[in-house]
């Protein structure tokens, strides 16, 4: 026989203690974590703060799967002692994941603001990127246009077949290989019943991505309705999601992130404004925004600049689509005092003022532009007009024009100050591309296991709290984390310790007075006594 003891195996310097405190400082049901076990009938519910602490514990050690965890809990002594030797099903661990997505989400940024209360995160300079996660959805289970009719084509070709040869074997004689002809006709048969449902099918996807067409969506998921296919690079596509997070830079903590289905296009503000949320930003005060060249919308950098965000995006290069790239729009400056444009070769381009719609088949996205040319004698009198105008063109006679957008103005503005200041945009990588690398290259988490954007968004906020959380106990030790911690914790309990005082005094007088009363009723029985008989 042996003596063990679980509190001793566990050691006083391990995270997981850290992870507990963590746990402990949180206002779980002020966070929205769903209570259970509330009805009298059957067992008691595992607890939310019991079932966060195995999760946080799980992601931080690269345990994501619920059946894993509920091996841990079995085997793991660390979970053992963090559980209390709770040992949960794999049904209720994954349940708690999914029911709480929004909790989670709640949590991180219940975190978040302890880190800045610890005076963690830079409030000066930020930096937002979008890296895609793959989803659970197959390519074949991912639907647009072209590809239904491409379907739908080869099944009235396939249908075509068959009955070519129904045809064929009809006009037969009947001879010795009758039964053989019977047994091919019965099998092109169910070919032809089979096709049939397939097209019923295909059918009903068509009509679906009308459906999508009217909400401005050009793609359909049957696994996971809210998984799409985003570009990535060099003409690759990835299925699934594009977390769009922003870092501070002098720790590179995680400050917010958003979830979407779409490209970086129109993801630059949103992230930029949470961040300010985040940081606690005052109106009028500046914060530095850095981000890639996926990021470059006029749009966006409107926005920004509206919510005092000084923004440094890499530029996107505009090419010009009728000649040579050394002709292009950005090789023509805009004389703002003469609403005019001046051409590489030095003559002036005007406009009439009318505006036109542009990107009308996105509601999102349309915007007003003006229209700035010359003539064509002018045009036709110049040196570089082969190269400016491309030959279409040229067979129509027409000149060369250039249009202005309402947002080239914070177009060219960011363009200048990241030009101007390469050194300052220079820090994007080195602030974001760490966390993605870490989350994404070391840890393995390039993938989601749950399906929606809601659940997906709640697992990527306890995959970006427990980086954060990594990397606190990086910088600041384990000890002096978990101090304050339990600063935070000491706080809460001398907030409360007035009204524990006053329940403690309350029920030290109702023991007194229930103690007045039963001496008071035992002395009166006493006076009421009969004699006993001699």
């Amino acid at each position: 026989m042996e003596l063990f003891c679980l509190e001793h195996a566990v050691a006083a310097d391990n995270p997981v203690r850290a992870i507990e405190l963590l746990v402990d400082v949180m206002p779980l049901q002020e966070l929205g974590f769903v209570e259970k076990g509330k009805s009298r009938e059957g067992r008691p519910a595992y607890s939310a703060a019991s079932m966060l602490k195995l999760y946080l514990y799980g992601y931080f050690n690269r345990v994501r799967s619920s059946r894993r965890l509920e091996r841990e809990c079995h085997t793991n002594l660390e979970a053992i002692w963090l559980m209390k030797g709770l040992r949960p099903c794999f049904r209720t661990i994954a349940g708690f994941r999914q029911h709480n997505s929004k909790a989670l989400v709640n949590a991180f940024k219940a975190f978040n603001r302890f880190l800045r209360g610890a005076e963690l995160f830079s409030l000066e300079e930020v930096a937002t990127d979008g890296t895609r996660i793959r989803g659970q959805n197959s390519r074949k289970n991912n639907y647009n246009e072209k590809k239904i009719k491409a379907h739908l084509n080869h099944i009235d070709k396939k249908v075509e077949q068959y009955l070519e040869e129904l045809d064929q074997l009809d006009q037969l004689e009947l001879s010795e290989q009758e039964a053989h002809q019977e047994e091919k006709q019965i099998e092109l048969a169910q070919q032809l019943d089979h096709l049939t449902q397939r097209r019923q099918k295909y059918e009903r996807l068509s009509e679906q991505i009308e459906k999508a067409h009217q909400n401005g969506e050009t793609q359909i998921s049957t696994t996971d309705p809210d998984v799409r296919s985003i570009p990535v690079k060099s003409g690759r596509t990835t299925l699934g999601f594009n977390v769009v997070a922003t870092a501070e830079s002098e720790n590179k903590l995680i400050t917010n992130f958003e979830l979407r289905n779409t490209s970086d296009t129109l993801a630059l503000a949103e992230a930029g404004i949470a961040a300010r949320e985040a940081l606690g930003k005052q109106p009028g005060q500046k914060l530095r925004q850095l981000a890639d060249k996926g990021f470059d919308t006029g749009s966006e950098l409107k926005r920004c600049a509206e919510n005092d965000i000084e923004t440094y995006v890499a530029p996107r290069k505009r090419n010009n689509p009728r000649g040579e790239k050394d002709f292009a729009k950005d090789k023509f400056r805009y004389d703002e005092h003469n609403d005019s444009y001046i051409c590489p070769a030095g003559k002036v381009m005007t406009t009439t003022g009318t505006t036109y719609t542009r990107n009308q088949q996105s509601r999102n996205r349309t915007y007003q532009v003006k229209r700035y040319q010359l003539s064509v004698k002018v045009c036709r009198a110049c040196q570089h007009y082969p190269s400016c105008i491309s030959k279409s063109e040229q067979k129509r006679a027409k000149g060369r024009y250039v249009e202005r957008s309402e947002y080239d103005d914070y177009i060219e503005d960011n363009r200048n100050r990241t030009r101007l200041n390469k050194h300052t945009y220079g820090r994007r990588q080195e602030i974001i591309e760490h966390p993605f690398g870490t989350i994404k290259r070391q840890w393995g988490y390039d993938y989601t296991l749950l399906k929606g954007i809601p659940k997906v968004r709640g697992e990527w906020a306890l995959i970006f709290m427990i980086y954060n959380f990594k990397r606190v106990l990086t910088i600041l030790g384990q000890e002096e984390l978990k101090k304050r911690l339990g600063e935070v914790l000491a706080s809460c309990i001398s907030w409360f310790e007035p009204y524990f005082k006053a329940l403690r005094g309350l029920v030290f007088s109702i023991c007194e007075y229930t103690l007045e009363i039963f001496t008071n009723l035992k002395a009166t029985m006493r006076l009421h006594e009969r004699p006993q008989l001699a």
